[in-house]
């Protein structure tokens, strides 16, 4: 992963750094190279990487891919990168508060990851648009990603486990 000083050859990696390293390659030269804004679209960037491993691409793709007049578009499955998206969205509306928060804000998130709202979009998309397949996460006031359909697998699964927990103490 990016900043990593650890030497391994590719073939020696997990599946996730395998199937990364050419976007990783790609967008790093592109990056260095290209003078003209670049759109950039990314499908499934979390495909086989832990959860940390999502946060650190997800870093890295905002901070190269969204610097100047560049875009990028992601699409995912992955409520780690939805949640992720959240901090760095609130980071950027925390931290542009006031210099003091500020400089707070960016002890723990540096400014190059924060994503702007006013420059942010997330939808969910299942069928056709009209047949309420189309749609904004996006919540108007806090303009962060609301609770949506890939994160509420998570709250099925912990109210069957608090069931399972009713029955297992005799309730």
């Amino acid at each position: 992963m990016p900043g990593s000083a650890i030497l391994l050859r590719l073939y020696e990696t997990a599946s996730g750094i395998q199937s990364v390293t050419p976007l990783l390659v790609l967008l790093e030269y592109v990056s260095r190279n290209t003078e003209q804004a670049q759109s950039f679209i990314v499908e499934e960037p979390e495909l086989n990487l832990y959860p940390t491993a999502q946060q650190g691409l997800l870093n890295w793709l905002v901070e190269k891919c969204t610097k100047g007049e560049n875009d990028l578009t992601i699409t995912t499955h992955s409520p780690y990168i939805l949640s992720h998206l959240n901090l760095l969205l609130y980071a950027h509306h925390v931290g542009n508060k006031d210099e003091e928060k500020r400089q707070k804000v960016a002890a723990i998130i540096p400014e190059k990851y924060w994503v702007n709202p006013d420059e942010f979009a997330a939808y969910y998309v299942n069928g056709p648009e009209g047949a309420g397949g189309i749609r904004s996460l996006l919540d108007p006031e806090t303009k962060l990603i609301s609770q949506n359909e890939l994160d509420a697998v998570s709250g099925i699964q912990a109210d069957e486990f608090d069931q399972l927990l009713d029955i297992n103490r005799g309730f």
